[in-house]
């Protein structure tokens, strides 16, 4: 899930500001360094400070919203994962997609529910433009 995740948030970047190269660069890498070593402190550093991936300016229609939720679901699962012991990538990931399907900051209880749905098929990146119209 959290695969699916990042290149979810990789194409949206690619289709709306693939002049931001250096994002996109970076969540190759993220994705790189989970599906080769399980590793998530790369990812981690994107956020906080100037300059960073939650200074980006807003997608593009439906884009910004899953953009956002897709940005706390991945900070939450690389802020938590390896923290405690017995608790399964998939179960922390899990665990962080039922947070932000909930969080009032997100709050299209709809949208939330189809892309959480979405992420945990691992169906999202091939459906990312549907979803809007799947749930008006």
């Amino acid at each position: 899930m959290y695969t699916e995740a990042l290149i979810c948030l990789k194409s949206i970047l690619q289709a709306d500001y693939s002049e931001f190269k250096n994002w996109i660069d970076w969540l190759e890498r993220d994705i790189a360094d989970w599906t080769q070593r399980k590793e998530v402190a790369h990812h981690l550093r994107a956020y906080g400070g100037m300059g960073s991936f939650n200074d980006l300016p807003s997608m593009h229609g439906n884009h910004d919203y899953i953009f956002g939720f897709l940005k706390s679901v991945c900070y939450a699962f690389a802020h938590l994962y390896g923290k405690r012991e017995g608790i399964s990538a998939e179960e922390w990931m899990a665990e962080c997609v039922h947070d932000a399907e909930q969080a009032s900051y997100h709050p299209n209880r709809e949208l939330n529910r189809a892309i959480a749905q979405r992420l945990v098929r691992g169906d999202l990146h091939e459906n990312l433009d549907r979803l809007w119209e799947d749930t008006e």
